[in-house]
């Protein structure tokens, strides 16, 4: 019998991380429905042991060649995974022993993805187990003007319908995440439980620091088309929510970096816009409401 989730994890040379994660998947509770799968595109020796040592006959272990690059590897991960959902878990992250006691009562054919919060930060914090009963929110496609709806630890797919929309697209590069969700968004329901499950590690090296730039103007494009497909009647409001939530990622990154790079001299001018000093939780709050309303 296939499992009914695998939690595919596409590695990269850094094994003491690898390890961590692997952990968490083996701390985890309840049935041993499950599966690990490594895909591995630095080919280490040392990544196969550890894959052995954690899963037992409970894991795969892949070795890319030739490598992937990052995109490419999230897609073979989709490929090569037998359970029913599939979760992509990269190697620096890690879930908490709860994770699939939050989501396994939750996984239903009508859904297209199963999530829970994630806490950020340079090492897993710990944190006390939630408290039932958790509550659950939909997340429609119109939420992604502002963002995602949870970092990749946390996202639990639907393996046969993530196939069925191409998988990951590698032409967004570091924003193939983002851009991957709201497709599923649009292909089906996503249901985020509103408990902390997992954990997103935020470190040195990662793309966002070395690629914000370049993800900032693709963040803009994939607006303004979630604009024009949820606003079809509405235009002007659609392409003026798109400004107002891409001004505060520029605000967010000219704080962190001290590079001024021409996508960011573009996004930071969005704060002249009328309208634009008004508080990003009631803009949020108008469109989670909009979302409820029939669509324009």
């Amino acid at each position: 019998m296939p499992p009914l989730i695998t939690f595919a994890i596409p590695a990269y040379n850094r094994p003491k991380l690898l390890s961590e994660a692997l952990a968490s998947i083996a701390a985890q509770r309840g049935p041993n429905d499950f599966e690990v799968l490594v895909c591995d595109d630095g080919r280490l020796e040392e990544n196969r042991r550890l894959t052995e040592q954690y899963t037992g006959g409970n894991g795969r272990y892949l070795a890319n060649d030739p490598a992937l690059g990052a995109v490419g590897n999230w897609n073979r991960c989709l490929r090569e995974a037998r359970g029913r959902w599939v979760m992509v878990l990269h190697e620096d992250d890690a879930l908490y022993p709860w994770y699939l006691d939050l989501v396994r009562p939750r996984l239903r054919d009508d859904l297209a993805a199963v999530c829970t919060r994630t806490v950020q930060d340079a090492a897993p914090p710990e944190i006390p187990e939630p408290a039932a009963p958790f509550a659950v929110w939909s997340y429609p496609p119109r939420y992604f003007l502002k963002s995602a709806m949870t970092p990749f630890p946390g996202v639990l797919i639907r393996r046969d319908l993530a196939l069925r929309l191409g998988g990951f697209a590698e032409r967004w590069g570091p924003l193939a995440d983002y851009e991957f969700w709201y497709r599923l968004g649009g292909a089906g329901r996503i249901e985020v439980v509103r408990a902390v499950g997992a954990f997103y590690r935020v470190s040195p090296g990662q793309w966002t620091e070395t690629e914000w730039a370049r993800m900032l103007g693709l963040m803009h494009l994939l607006r303004l088309r979630i604009a024009r497909e949820q606003f079809p009647g509405r235009p002007r409001l659609g392409r003026w929510l798109a400004r107002f939530f891409t001004a505060r990622n520029a605000q967010s990154y000219a704080g962190r970096f001290p590079e001024r790079p021409a996508s960011l001299q573009r996004a930071l001018r969005f704060r002249r816009i009328p309208g634009s000093s008004l508080p990003s939780g009631w803009v949020w709050a108008a469109l989670r409401r909009s979302a409820r309303a029939p669509a324009a």
